[in-house]
């Protein structure tokens, strides 16, 4: 090779040439370069190879599970916060929580959001009307948890739909944009 690369270069270089997305003449250069270049020759045999495929998909898929765990929990504590809302003057605020709430709902089940979400607020509404009838506190009728219950769950639906088709939407859009190309 005429021209030699430098060691910083090289040093650019290497993390790319072990992870095997160099090109043929940048990983040409650096064996080139490191035949004749003790320090640069001594960071390479140091670098760490790339991870290995199936490593890498065990670690996505645990980044994914404590995301979505953590996600779950966003979900459940968001659902009580906004029926905890319910009964006071800040209940306006659910027409915000609750689109939300759906879309956190669609990124954790996709379409399914439409039928878990119903069932999960009116679930979670249940339950804290019951434990205030526990408690003896006054947590209304049942004819108006339903009503509430159902209102919380067409601003949810709204929400998944409106995520769903963004999703779909910029789906498409990545798609056509990948046949075009």
């Amino acid at each position: 090779m005429a021209d030699r690369i430098s060691c910083d270069i090289c040093m650019d270089l290497i993390p790319l040439v072990r992870d095997g997305i160099a090109s043929e003449d940048s990983r040409a250069a650096v064996e080139e370069h490191i035949k004749d270049c003790a320090g640069c020759r001594a960071a390479f045999e140091e670098s760490s190879p790339a991870p290995e495929p199936e490593k890498a998909e065990v670690l996505l898929g645990k980044i994914r599970s404590r995301a979505r765990i953590g996600m779950s929990m966003l979900l459940m504590f968001g659902m009580l916060f906004g029926i905890s809302l319910t009964e006071g003057t800040d209940m306006f605020a659910n027409s915000i929580i609750m689109p939300l709430l759906g879309v956190l709902g669609y990124i954790l089940f996709r379409w399914r959001s439409l039928y878990l979400m119903p069932v999960l607020l009116f679930a979670t509404s249940a339950a804290g009307f019951l434990l205030g009838m526990l408690k003896g506190i006054d947590a209304g009728d049942s004819a108006s948890l339903l009503i509430w219950a159902g209102l919380y769950s067409l601003f949810a639906a709204a929400g998944s739909v409106a995520a769903g088709l963004m999703h779909f939407a910029l789906r498409k859009e990545k798609n056509d944009d990948e046949k075009a190309a």
